[in-house]
């Protein structure tokens, strides 16, 4: 993570922590991208990880004078959203922020670790056999899009190409994906 992000993420962590709702939505325009990105990476329902990241933000409004302890934030934030996804995905009634879980919250159980561990471990090596049926230029723009998160525009002056054909290109790179991945 580059040193602009983390200290804007510190800055406004501490508004949020203060009570100061400007913080809480910088926050979350902060961290909504990557959250997003994990949690259809990991379940694949775009309803379900709205509703989870909604959730989140909610739950650490709710929390925020705790917020102060905090060493870790981006760690904190994912570890709490996971949990988040888990219990939604499998119907559990997510009850995360009372005093009792939030002091579990740096320690999960060592089920519910490995749960998550095998679940990311099997996802991405179905990931990657499913990568393996694209083409360099759609792998190319796989990449550049959504493990460095860059904009169409920036896409298109880096490749030549237009904003158009980087869409369509990543269409039908997802659509692959989406086939290989059923």
């Amino acid at each position: 993570m580059n040193q602009l992000r983390t200290s804007k993420i510190e800055k406004n962590w501490h508004l949020l922590a203060g009570g100061d709702r400007e913080g809480l939505y910088e926050c979350f325009d902060l961290f909504y991208d990557d959250l997003f990105r994990l949690g259809v990476a990991l379940y694949r329902d775009v309803d379900l990880v709205q509703g989870c990241i909604n959730e989140l933000f909610l739950e650490l409004w709710k929390i925020r004078e705790r917020l102060k302890e905090v060493q870790n934030i981006q760690q904190y934030v994912i570890t709490i959203f996971k949990r988040l996804l888990y219990k939604a995905a499998n119907g559990v009634k997510v009850v995360l922020f009372d005093e009792a879980a939030h002091m579990e919250l740096t320690q999960a159980s060592y089920e519910e670790m490995l749960i998550a561990f095998q679940t990311d471990e099997g996802l991405k090596a179905k990931l990657q056999v499913a990568m393996k049926q694209l083409s360099g230029r759609q792998m190319q723009l796989v990449q550049m899009r959504f493990y460095e998160g860059r904009g169409f525009k920036e896409m298109a002056e880096a490749t030549g190409l237009t904003e158009r054909t980087i869409y369509n290109t990543l269409h039908n790179a997802l659509q692959v994906l989406r086939k290989e991945m059923d």
